[in-house]
């Protein structure tokens, strides 16, 4: 029966993420233990009842047909005021799209721009679906990956943009990044643009955490430096700034002549995101400002209560971010991540992402979504704390 499937499909495994996920899962339904589940990218805060209101209003008065591929005329120009307004830019509702989601945006530029055989760089560790998203288009990837020195996630710059040449079709980054919190600096964006510029490939920039930051209002973006005719996408989503990850709403900002193709993918793929959640959107878009600033309070509290510990625990070597919402930390003497996930699980009840989810180069660490109630996060902790702090 398989053997007529799609061999590319055939040949994905699932990402380690799901299959400890999946592990717990069974563990606590064979042996009746709670597992504690930090494996996930979300929060544990349903989303507010203000746009939920907006969004079961719009149900009842018929919100409930086919609509535009692109987003809804007034959604976009929603969308661009916002970030207008937060980036302190000039873009036109005509430069957003909006998707089923971030990782629906990546995927449907990904069939935009990746041929058989096109270069892409990317730096890591980054999570997973990128890669997966261009080995289905059967390109090529080039990684440049972060390192962990002196408790900060640093970047041989020179050679990501080195690695950048006539060859390469595309440069992704992740700024803010998961799982390491790393953050672009502005004069590296105006670098990595000019070089894009030069050798004409495009830059993805994968922008969802750019509100969940613990320094500043927004993390910078590309945005901010580029041209009209620049070929720079931004991917953004409302499932991590708005506690909106089960909805899959985002949005793609990219030059006003892409929107016809994005429309053209749109609607072979979702047909479009349902009116009812657009308005519900809106509502978080038109309340942006206390619903970010309630939900990096509350980060910035759930970051410090677990840093507090974990920096000094004596198997571990980390950096505390300054942004985004994971713990990406390295085990001291740990080889192999995935196993070491099981076995926390068996040992701790802790669930855990492993860092080969996140390339080779995240092997040798454990993420933990620290996005949760304070409780959570010392009952995780106090079952962590005998294998990660032990001499």
């Amino acid at each position: 029966m398989l053997e007529n499937l799609n061999k590319e499909i055939l040949s994905f495994k699932e990402t380690a993420i799901m299959e400890i996920a999946n592990f717990g899962r069974n563990h606590e339904h064979t042996t009746g233990q709670k597992i504690y589940p930090a494996w996930f990218g979300e929060g544990d805060t349903s989303t507010s009842k203000l746009i939920c209101n907006k969004t079961v209003e719009a149900l009842n008065t018929g919100k409930t047909f086919y609509t535009y591929q692109n987003g809804t005329p007034e959604l976009r120009i929603q969308v661009a005021q916002y970030m207008n307004e937060v980036f302190d830019i000039n873009t036109k509702p005509e430069n957003h799209s909006v998707v089923s989601g971030g990782m629906m945006g990546l995927r449907l530029v990904c069939d935009l721009i990746v041929d058989a055989d096109d270069e892409v760089v990317l730096v890591g560790p980054v999570w997973p679906n990128i890669r997966s998203s261009v080995l289905l288009k059967k390109g090529n990837i080039k990684e440049i990956s972060l390192k962990l020195s002196d408790g900060e996630w640093k970047i041989d710059f020179n050679n990501l943009l080195n690695s950048i040449t006539s060859k390469t079709k595309m440069l992704f980054i992740n700024s803010p990044g998961n799982p390491t919190g790393w953050m672009i600096k502005k004069e590296q964006q105006d670098l990595l643009l000019k070089h894009t510029r030069k050798h004409g490939c495009w830059l993805v920039s994968d922008e969802v955490y750019h509100q969940i930051t613990f320094n500043g209002l927004a993390a910078p973006s590309f945005l901010q430096l580029s041209k009209p005719n620049d070929r720079l996408i931004i991917i953004n989503s409302a499932s991590k700034s708005f506690d909106m990850t089960g909805w899959r709403i985002g949005w793609i900002t990219h030059p006003e002549e892409l929107g016809q193709h994005i429309a053209k993918l749109v609607q072979i793929t979702t047909t479009g995101v349902p009116e009812f959640l657009q308005i519900g959107f809106m509502a978080a878009l038109e309340n942006y400002k206390s619903i970010t600033n309630k939900l990096r309070q509350s980060l910035k509290k759930s970051r410090d209560l677990m840093f507090d510990r974990l920096r000094t625990w004596d198997q571990v070597e980390c950096s505390i971010p300054d942004a985004a919402f994971y713990a990406f930390f390295k085990v001291r003497d740990m080889d192999n991540s995935l196993d070491y996930a099981k076995k926390l699980i068996v040992e701790t009840n802790v669930g855990v992402a492993p860092g080969i989810a996140f390339g080779v180069s995240g092997e040798g660490h454990i993420r933990i979504c620290f996005a949760a109630k304070e409780k959570f996060i010392i009952d995780v902790m106090d079952r962590l704390e005998p294998v990660l702090n032990k001499k």
